[in-house]
């Protein structure tokens, strides 16, 4: 119940901060294991609200493995992700990944572990 609350209050931020500049938004969303059952209502809520604000959403399955969410989120990067959700796998995010996020004055970064 308290990831599910922390998921859920990082999407609702992210999503309200976007409302101001949401056509021109790319919104990826990187899951740690996408197929616990949950992350499918979490991802419906999540591209409801995008759609409604003219976002655009991109997502990407680690399928509960580290090194591959890192994969998948330089390649949400890569395909134009503006800001990211960050379901993390571990708890510990990766250096790149911060140095990512630092280096991007204009883009966002939500975590969660």
């Amino acid at each position: 119940m308290k990831k599910l609350l922390s998921t859920a209050m990082l999407a609702g931020t992210v999503l309200l901060s976007a409302n101001a500049f949401a056509a021109d938004l790319t919104v990826g969303v990187s899951w740690s294991n996408f197929q616990e059952e949950r992350w499918k209502t979490d991802e419906a809520a999540i591209k409801a609200a995008l759609e409604k604000a003219g976002a655009e959403y991109i997502s990407a399955d680690a399928q509960s493995n580290p090194s591959k969410q890192l994969s998948d989120i330089e390649s949400l990067i890569a395909r134009g992700a503006d800001a990211l959700i960050v379901l993390a796998q571990t708890p510990h995010p990766s250096a790149r990944l911060l140095s990512w996020h630092l280096t991007k004055a204009s883009r966002w970064l939500a975590m969660t572990a």
